[in-house]
């Protein structure tokens, strides 16, 4: 151990100052004390390494689910997705193509394929970094692309572990194991996601970072272990345990923490890899070497750039983004690893991974500096036809994601959709958590002779667990039904009809239409893991009879349990908006180094100057201060335009000597008269209008509404369709259909509402 961290961090330090990715420093040292170069080499016991090496791999699967935001992925899911899938398929068709001309078995062709697909997360983000490129769209792109391969690689890696166990492919087996390991994942992330809070309160109360680091590699280990009991990888244990830690207010500190020990065992791994380096599997492999490099340069680049342009993003964005990936690195060598240690793939291909890596990250470090004279040659030289091709296809993609936008049915079915899916998966861990415990604890010879009482208490508190569950699955689908059937009867004639209790029959009717097609296709599945006899008729019996009497009470315990599952990302949220304030105050204070002062304003609720806008306030003219920025909802907003209208518990920046900025939030905070002193409730109301074709207001401006003088309100905002406009011109002209956010006294906005009411119900009495 001491002779590889020496090694190691000699290496380093000369590959860090050439500016090379650190990770090839440590393969090389690798290769050099290993006893496959030379028979006197220091290290012999390469089995001791190895498996010391293997905790690298648990640690780097940690920091990346520590790292991972699912916010961030959404923003760039489409484009990444695409580009993801052409890159593997075309990665795994090579694989399996090479595979017979270089006399390979077919699982040798998948475990190479499989490896050429994954890019390095380390060397990409680095040489961003380092180019200080990461603020860049492309940048943003590439580091999606980047998130959903490492999930594509943990995957991988429990797949080709099952290959390498049968020696073959088996298709149902790939998507039996896929659906168990989409199972997993979300039980795990959904029970870790609600234990989180308390766990970290716990670590934040005893706050030593000793313990918090024993807590935490506890909790990594602990995870990853259960993930080998259950034959998944431990790779993708740690994975789960850094997501599930993942964009908490600790987050920082358990990465810093961690970071020591990660850097030790990823050079541990790294080495471990170098020294089962043969040069003479590498000289011997030479020219496969090279050709593979090139082809994984060209293929990547092709493949990731044609997946992000038929997602809709800019061919040149595109490129950038693409070459910035365009090489192999850390999970090839654990993907060539295993196939080595299962014997079926032998030493030649960790040769030939190490490599490939080398020569592809020269080459994409090349293409990355060189990005925009390249991608300049290549625009000047595209034939005209594929040209006009590629211009008419991002016309055509406008279109369809502009009427894809405006499609409120899409829109409305979406979250319930994503929400069935997400419970379901739940549903079936419980189910499968309910078969291993009944088949572990009745095989066990030390509980008690008959085992006949075990079964059914199991199976009849999964009962119990899925009732939360189940009732989630039946409202979402009530609620896609309601909208479908609401879509569907649209027309006003038939909407006048179709209402009522015949609505409520109707849904209901299709609702058990579903549940008996579907529910009996599920359970003709899992028959398998399903008990028999006395525990399968308790199981379905109590299903039914605790539905029917305590529904309501089952429906409050899901939601209870929703509501502590979104409680670990608001209290993040929280979190980031305390740091953002901060270095708001930071940010300005460097724009304006004047010797005055900024102060910070939280307005009150009952403050006057809620629902004014900042025209209307005059404080430059009364007070000399200014307004520079308002941060609201975490959300910052440098120079705020006249027009911006103030919110209750919003944050004003303040500009100005300290007499000044004293007098203006004495404005700012300058309580309603007509508001208790004491209570400290607001005297107004924010609110929603839906204006119908009938309305006065229609076909107005929004000056010519004169909604203030009339109602005493403030428009704050217009969500037309997809559309939202927020803090509309006074010549924005009102439409049917318009949802008016409104701000103002409760009796103004009562009134407001009363009356738009009357002028739908004249409507409907009018036509029928």
């Amino acid at each position: 151990m001491a002779i590889v961290l020496m090694c190691a961090a000699t290496v380093s330090l000369i590959f860090h100052r050439i500016k090379l990715p650190v990770f090839l420093g440590y393969l090389l040292s690798g290769f050099l004390i290993g006893p496959k170069l030379w028979d006197k080499s220091p290290v012999h016991d390469l089995g001791t390494i190895t498996e010391l090496s293997q905790l690298g791999v648990v640690f780097l699967m940690f920091y990346i689910g520590l790292e991972f935001d699912l916010r961030r992925l959404r923003r760039v899911m489409g484009p990444a997705v695409l580009a993801v899938t052409l890159q593997t398929a075309v990665m795994l068709i090579l694989g399996a193509q090479l595979a017979p001309l270089l006399n390979w078995s077919p699982v040798q062709g998948i475990f190479l394929g499989s490896l050429l697909a994954i890019s390095s997360s380390m060397v990409t983000v680095a040489v961003l970094n380092d180019l200080n490129r990461m603020g860049k769209p492309h940048a943003q792109l590439a580091v999606g692309v980047l998130i959903l391969e490492d999930i594509l690689a943990v995957t991988l890696l429990v797949v080709l572990s099952g290959v390498a166990a049968s020696g073959e492919v088996k298709f149902f087996a790939v998507g039996r194991i896929t659906f168990f390991i989409a199972v997993f994942v979300v039980v795990t992330y959904y029970v870790g996601k609600l234990v989180a809070p308390h766990f970290l309160k716990l670590l934040n109360k005893v706050g030593s970072i000793e313990l918090i680091t024993l807590s935490v590699i506890a909790l990594m280990l602990g995870i990853s272990m259960l993930a080998i009991r259950l034959d998944f990888s431990e790779a993708l244990g740690a994975f789960l345990a850094g997501s599930i830690l993942s964009q908490t207010p600790l987050a920082h500190r358990i990465e810093n923490a961690t970071e020591p020990l990660r850097n030790v065992f990823c050079a541990v791994f790294f080495v471990a890899v170098g020294m089962l380096i043969d040069p003479e599997l590498l000289l011997e492999n030479w020219k496969l070497i090279l050709v593979l490099s090139f082809l994984v340069v060209i293929i990547k680049v092709v493949t990731v750039w044609v997946g992000f342009f038929l997602g809709g993003q800019n061919t040149d964005t595109a490129f950038r983004a693409a070459v910035a990936k365009a090489q192999i690195g850390e999970f090839s060598f654990i993907i060539a690893t295993m196939g080595q240690r299962a014997g079926v793939t032998g030493d030649g291909l960790v040769a030939v991974a190490v490599g490939v890596s080398l020569l592809s990250t020269l080459l994409a470090l090349g293409l990355t500096v060189k990005a925009d004279p390249v991608y300049g040659v290549l625009a000047r030289r595209m034939p005209k036809p594929l040209s006009t091709l590629g211009e008419f296809y991002c016309n055509f993609f406008d279109d369809i994601r502009l009427n894809l936008g405006k499609n409120q049915l899409l829109f409305l079915i979406k979250r319930p959709a994503l929400q069935i899916l997400f419970t379901f998966l739940l549903l079936n861990g419980i189910i499968l958590l309910a078969y291993i415990l009944s088949n572990t604890l009745t095989k066990r010879d030390g509980l008690m002779a008959d085992h006949s009482w075990v079964t059914p208490i199991i199976w009849w508190a999964a009962a119990l667990l899925c009732l939360p569950f189940i009732s989630a699955i039946l409202r979402n689908l009530n609620a896609i039904i309601y909208i479908l059937t609401d879509k569907l009867f649209s027309n006003t004639d038939e909407r006048q009809y179709f209402r009522g209790r015949l609505r409520n029959i109707f849904n209901t009717l299709v609702i058990i239409l579903l549940i008996v097609l579907v529910g009996g296709l599920y359970f003709s599945a899992a028959a398998q893991y399903m008990p028999n006899g006395v525990a399968l008729g308790g199981f379905f019996l109590l299903l039914c009879v605790a539905g029917f009497f305590f529904w309501n009470r089952i429906v409050n315990i899901q939601s209870r349990l929703e509501l502590l599952f979104m409680e670990s990302f608001n209290k993040r949220a929280d979190s980031e908006e305390h740091e953002k304030r901060i270095k708001t105050v930071e940010d300005i204070k460097a724009q304006y180094p004047w010797p005055v002062n900024i102060h910070e304003v939280m307005i009150r609720p009952n403050a006057e100057a809620c629902g004014k806008r900042i025209r209307e306030l005059d404080i430059r003219a009364q007070s000399q201060a200014s307004i520079i920025a308002l941060s609201r909802a975490g959300q910052v907003q440098y120079d705020p335009g006249p027009d911006t209208v103030i919110f209750p518990l919003d944050h004003v920046y303040l500009f100005g000597s300290d007499e000044d900025t004293r007098k203006a939030e004495g404005m700012l905070q300058h309580e309603q008269l007509d508001a208790p002193a004491s209570s400290g409730t607001p005297t107004f109301n924010i609110e929603t209008v839906f204006l119908n074709r009938d309305s006065d207001i229609t076909d107005k401006t929004l000056a010519g509404a004169n909604l203030r003088k009339s109602y005493g309100v403030t428009v704050l905002g217009i969500q037309r369709g997809q559309e939202r406009i927020t803090s509309p011109r006074p010549d924005e002209i009102l439409q049917p259909g318009d949802l008016l956010y409104v701000i103002g006294s409760r009796e103004g906005i009562k009134r407001l509402q009363e009356e738009e009411a009357a002028a739908e119900a004249e409507l409907a009495e009018s036509m029928a």
